[in-house]
């Protein structure tokens, strides 16, 4: 520890206290400085000239470690903030500071920061408070000041390209974002050489220069086999029906199955076409009376352009806006039991069924599995998880000050969504990108089937998942059992839900105080009318223009943190499983479907899947979706601990106990399983949606 005062001290200080002060630099590459820097206290009775932080002989602020200073300076009375100025010298000038304490009169205060100091930023001490709480005219003039300068930093973009989808940042790419928002420099470095690194981790570079088709299935298995090592667990199982039923309950969509009751008139499946693959005794009228009968329909994908559709100069891609009927047996198995390829019934639109021959029931389950894959991909995960929830982070910045309870409690959930979601516009999204190398529906379609989702079904009701699933029928595990996603959502759901009650009761009271609290509904007044505006020809998305309650509030942010946390996992994190052998859920389609029965063969289907080129990229892509970063945080692990207060932090304590009980839980359930449910194992999700 040294000693140092002051650069200088003005009449006014003769007053003086003692701190001693400890400064934590980032642990992440680039953190450190080579900058001098100096530190103002703020205080209810004023604040101290700035203070030299450089030691001599000595490198201050290096990645990770911790400096202490012992300063004799003005009293300030009680302390309400620090700056830190960063004069911007040395080779390495910008600074990431992880928090800073200072201790005078035996009272330790907490400056929690987590921010990079490019030139001067002001800090809160640690307390959370509400803008309606007593506090000292310092504070709320800072508080005003703050949002201020993050509105200016935070804009809404107006892109039309993106008009009918949720709002976003404003950003002509990643490096343009506010530092504070960008990717650490692991993180980049890892984007940068992830395709390359994927496919040379996965050994199948070779396969870029082989663009003609597989001569079997079998071929999958040697090539993959042979240099990815281990492949899926689906390479063994996709071609039984009942690991075909599991995956639209376990796989990584399982939004789409919904229960039947009664058939649509554009489905017309009968008891004679499938009633022998029911138990016997069983009907298709009594199993639907009796909860035993699901369904999947991608009408949604009607009329969405397919990649090449309209241009000569590409090869032409194609997909169907199929339907899929499923049976749930007597042992537990949910099975597939009739597939159609068209919304529209017609006898060059046949239902298939296993009673078809093996050829064709195998290519009528691709082409179901082509249509969720395009389904899940595009809306399942781009738009539910990713697009929907960055206007969650760019209000944040703008409406809520980092003293803010609400801003506490959500900053490490929207945690990268900025940074993924524009490098995703630059490369995933664009003309040339991901899309258009890998799916049916790229070459545009894929922004078009977005964009009509989001007009017509995105809402926030959708996002409370205890309803969602009873509206859907798949909530009773007696009708439907082996609904692994369901179990395990629904107690994480409940975990955060307490969670979030357990910290916010300790700042509202009342739902007075939820209306009385200007930053909070100015926020969600941001939401409203810029993040999720009901414009002409939208559905009404169902933000609501201000809070009334606490109830309200707190499942507002139980579906945020439930969503950028566990669904964001359970739907990418599961790619490499079921992508990860292409045959199990076809990415793309080069032939048209089949008219009628008994007219494919092996080869057909060769002709018709992904080219050993195309194959690898989209394994490449899905083993890069589903990395981790080194950096990457679980959920209910704070190591910013923007929460000071003995209160909050015990419901933290409470809220991972929790989670250690549902691992628990989970991994005693997969150890009896043949196909573990992985994905929602607590320390397997990561907080913030970051890939």
């Amino acid at each position: 520890m040294s000693t140092f005062q002051p650069l200088s001290i003005s009449g006014d200080e003769k007053m003086t206290s003692e701190y001693i002060i400890t400064v934590v630099t980032g642990n992440r590459k680039g953190a450190g400085t080579d900058a001098s820097v100096s530190l103002i206290i703020k205080g209810s009775n004023g604040e101290t000239n700035p203070l030299s932080m450089d030691k001599w002989f000595h490198n201050d602020f290096e990645a990770g470690q911790k400096d202490d200073y012992y300063i004799t300076a003005k009293d300030v009375g009680e302390l309400l903030m620090i700056t830190l100025k960063n004069d911007g010298g040395g080779y390495r000038s910008d600074w990431f500071v992880d928090r800073v304490t200072i201790k005078t009169k035996n009272v330790t205060y907490v400056f929690p920061c987590n921010r990079w100091v490019e030139s001067e930023v002001t800090f809160f001490e640690g307390k959370a408070k509400l803008p309606t709480d007593e506090q000292h005219p310092e504070l709320k003039s800072r508080r005003e000041a703050e949002l201020k300068e993050r509105r200016a930093l935070y804009e809404w973009g107006k892109d039309e390209v993106y008009e009918d989808l949720p709002g976003y940042v404003k950003a002509s790419g990643v490096k343009n974002l506010p530092k504070d928002v960008q990717f650490t420099e692991e993180a980049a470095y890892d984007l940068h050489r992830a395709r390359k690194n994927a496919l040379i981790n996965l050994g199948l570079v070779h396969l870029l220069n082989f663009f003609d088709q597989w001569d079997d299935f079998d071929d999958y298995c040697k090539a993959f086999t042979g240099f990815v090592g281990e492949v899926p667990l689906a390479a063994k199982y996709w071609k039984e029906d009942r690991f075909f039923g599991y995956q639209f309950l376990n796989g990584c969509n399982p939004d789409s199955i919904m229960r039947c009751t009664k058939l649509p008139p554009h489905f017309p499946v009968t008891q004679e076409l499938v009633g022998n693959l029911l138990d016997s005794g069983d009907s298709l009228k009594k199993a639907m009376a009796d909860g035993r009968i699901y369904m999947v329909d991608y009408k949604i994908l009607e009329d969405i352009p397919h990649y090449g559709q309209n241009r000569p100069d590409l090869e032409r891609r194609y997909m169907c806006a199929s339907l899929g009927l499923f049976y749930v047996k007597g042992n537990g198995d949910l099975v597939p039991i009739a597939v159609q390829f068209h919304q529209e019934p017609h006898h060059e639109n046949p239902i298939w069924t296993p009673n078809d021959s093996e050829m064709d029931w195998t290519c009528a389950k691709l082409w179901l599995r082509n249509s969720d894959t395009q389904f899940h991909q595009m809306v399942t995960h781009l738009l539910r998880t990713h697009l929907f929830m960055e206007p969650i982070a760019v209000a944040s910045y703008r409406q809520l000050p980092t003293i803010h309870p609400v801003w506490k409690l959500l900053a490490p959930h929207i945690r990268g969504v900025l940074a993924i979601n524009t490098l995703g516009r630059d490369v995933l999204i664009a003309e040339g990108g991901v899309a258009d190398n890998t799916l049916t529906v790229g070459g545009g379609g894929h922004v078009t089937l977005m964009k009509k989702f989001y007009k017509s079904s995105s809402t926030w009701p959708s996002y409370i998942l205890p309803q969602v699933l009873k509206d859907r029928g798949v909530d009773d595990p007696e009708k439907l059992p082996n609904f692994h996603y369901r179990e395990d959502s629904l107690k994480l759901w409940a975990a955060i839900a307490d969670f979030v009650k357990e910290i916010l009761s300790g700042y509202y009271h009342s739902d007075g105080e939820v209306q009385k609290d200007y930053e909070l509904q100015n926020w969600v007044k941001d939401l409203h009318d810029n993040g999720y505006p009901n414009k002409p020809g939208h559905t009404n998305h169902g933000v609501p223009p201000s809070f009334t309650s606490c109830v309200q509030l707190y499942e507002f942010l139980t579906s945020i943190i439930f969503t950028c946390a566990c669904q964001h996992a359970a739907v990418n994190f599961s790619q490499m499983d079921v992508y990860g052998f292409p045959p199990n859920s076809p990415a793309l389609m080069r032939q048209p479907p089949p008219t009628k029965k008994g007219v494919v063969g092996q080869a057909d289907l060769m002709k018709c899947l992904a080219t050993k080129h195309q194959s690898s990229l989209t394994i490449a892509t899905v083993y890069d979706l589903t990395r981790i970063f080194k950096d990457e945080k679980f959920i209910g692990d704070y190591p910013e601990e923007l929460f000071i207060e003995e209160p909050a932090k015990a419901a933290i304590e409470v809220f991972q106990r929790k989670l250690k009980g549902i691992s628990a839980e989970i991994k005693a359930r997969n150890a009896k399983l043949r196909v573990p449910y992985p994905y929602l194992l607590p320390e397997r999700i990561p907080n913030s949606i970051a890939i």
